[in-house]
């Protein structure tokens, strides 16, 4: 029987392979210490020959190993969690080794060279339910000394040909010399593990069949990833220095994540390419999504900063900016990636908040430009939220009243500067033992500028940004440096101050809060998260985001 793990272990397995790379980077010292010492390599993985067309996720870092975790513990965290951190992340990193039977990378320094390239092959390695669900992967090492690799390799398996647990065999296929471990009996601890050396590159897989595939990738070139029409074209697209690159089928690493054997629907073709590079702030990730609409072309909708971040207030913990909110939410509809169902959740949440659906009642009203941000409310202990959106045809302030009257909500025009606002309120009442009270809900407010309706929930927010913003976002020296290192043409920005939203954010979504905790030594020191969106070019879907990490 193949081995089973418990759903917790899968969840943070899953988890620890999409952030692999930025592992790697930190196991392998690969941030530089300065903008000006950049560690990224102008080349592509190498090791995809051996892996097929199809293998579910192929995750790949760049760079010389030799250099220490030095820098970017500098950057992540003070001297007192520097220790802390690279414990943690040694032991993650190790443990992803240990899948295709590497105990440590202290074990392949000696001869490690500028290529390390992880792969799960396939969703269940023997096609075979019946004896469970046991995916392959396959680990493809660089090396600088074909001796010293094969060296390692006979001094490894010579310590294991010891162990009654274990059995040792040698196998000539294609012409290379495979060594392959496996367990004397089904309650044996030892893992199957099978490894060779090919010219430049130790192969380790977690069967000897998986191997063996690797092997007719690389002589059958057209089996090979490295021939894949749509993974040549994907690499092609993002920038050409690197740390780490990551691609994956989508469908296909869904159902390895739920420890299916098989994908939901066959006929979905979704891949994603993530090239990593970084800088003494942080990492930066260019992001390319192809499969999901047909061939079209959609260029980015700003050249500069949208003009309605003006209004938004430098304090504020997140916000979303861009233009025509009506066709984002239309596109996201018709999506079929699975991260739509997230979106379309989050969306939900926010309605169940503001008593709102949004997306019939707001969205199809935003075709112009738009920011949307949120504050803390310390005395309420929630947040306030605040939507700034360039005038249209038809009003949303209009619309949005007739649907106060519909809720039987009181609407009152009051004086505000030289304006008029309207607010939204509700009265409620309350019995108590000898008196009842009447309670006012302040359920929202709005003014209209020449350009531009305005939207919140409380007036104080209304009142630091008009008629313009005591201190605006824009005018922030933390996130004009994290744009810096965006693409200027782009569909607008989401921002969030991580360790200030990051509370409201896991309450509403428990699987985000595994993953912090999980993670807890990288999350401390997430400073902000930073996306946009620069179009579709040739039917590819092109994003990119900075995470910047506390000094």
């Amino acid at each position: 029987m193949k081995s089973v793990s418990s759903p917790t272990k899968i969840i943070v397995s899953v988890v620890a392979v999409v952030l692999l790379v930025i592992i790697g980077i930190v196991s392998l010292g690969f941030l530089p210490v300065s903008i000006s010492s950049p560690a990224e390599v102008k080349k592509n993985p190498e090791g995809v020959a051996f892996i097929s067309k199809q293998s579910p996720l192929v995750v790949s870092l760049l760079g010389n190993p030799e250099k220490g975790l030095g820098s970017l513990l500098a950057i992540l965290a003070n001297n007192k969690g520097q220790e802390k951190i690279k414990s943690a992340l040694n032991e993650l990193r190790n443990n992803f080794l240990r899948q295709t039977g590497v105990e440590s990378l202290g074990e392949i320094k000696s001869w490690l060279g500028d290529e390390v390239t992880f792969a799960v092959t396939s969703l269940d390695w023997d096609n075979n339910e019946d004896n469970g669900i046991e995916a392959g992967y396959l680990l493809v090492v660089k090396n600088k000394s074909p001796q010293l690799a094969r060296e390692f390799l006979q001094n490894y398996y010579s310590q294991e040909a010891v162990s009654e647990e274990t059995e040792l065999a040698v196998e000539d296929y294609l012409g290379v010399k495979i060594v392959y471990k496996y367990p004397t009996s089904p309650h044996s601890p030892t893992k199957p593990v099978a490894a060779a050396v090919v010219a430049d590159f130790v192969v380790f897989a977690n069967h000897l069949s998986v191997l063996k595939e690797a092997l007719n990738n690389l002589q059958a070139v057209e089996l090979s990833l490295a021939q894949d029409s749509d993974y040549q074209k994907s690499i092609a697209s993002l920038p050409a220095k690197k740390i780490g690159i990551v691609y994956g089928n989508l469908p296909s690493t869904l159902a390895w994540i739920n420890k299916k054997a098989k994908v939901t629907d066959a006929n979905i073709h979704q891949n994603l390419t993530l090239s990593l590079v970084a800088n003494a702030k942080g990492i930066i990730s260019h992001i390319a999504l192809s499969g999901l609409s047909p061939s079209v072309n959609k260029s980015p909708h700003f050249t500069s900063l949208p003009a309605t971040l003006s209004y938004i207030p430098e304090d504020s913990i997140a916000l979303v900016s861009g233009g025509n909110l009506k066709q984002l939410w239309q596109d996201i509809q018709d999506s079929k990636h699975p991260s739509a169902g997230i979106l379309k959740q989050a969306i939900y949440l926010l309605e169940s908040g503001i008593g709102v659906n949004c997306r019939q009642e707001i969205f199809p009203y935003i075709n112009g430009e738009y920011s949307i941000s949120l504050r803390e409310n310390r005395e309420t202990q929630s947040l306030d939220w605040l939507l700034v959106k360039e005038k249209g045809d038809i009003l949303l302030t209009s619309h949005l009243d007739e649907i106060a009257r519909k809720q039987q909500w009181n609407i009152s025009q009051l004086p505000f500067h030289d304006k008029s606002i309207t607010v939204w309120t509700k009265v409620t009442t309350a019995s108590g033992n000898k008196n009842a009270s009447l309670t006012t809900q302040v359920k929202g407010i709005h003014l209209e500028t020449e350009a531009y309706e305005i939207i919140t929930n409380t007036v104080n927010y209304l009142e630091e940004i008009f008629p313009q913003p005591k201190e605006s976002i824009v005018d922030s020296t933390a996130f004009r440096e994290n744009i810096s290192w965006l693409p200027k043409e782009n569909n607008g920005y989401l921002y969030l101050q991580w360790q200030r939203i990051s509370p409201y954010i896991t309450s509403r979504f428990p699987l985000i809060g595994i993953i912090e905790l999980t993670f807890k030594p990288l999350f401390d020191n997430l400073q902000s998260i930073t996306i946009t969106s620069e179009g579709i070019k040739d039917g590819i879907f092109y994003s990119s985001v900075f995470l910047r990490f506390s000094p």
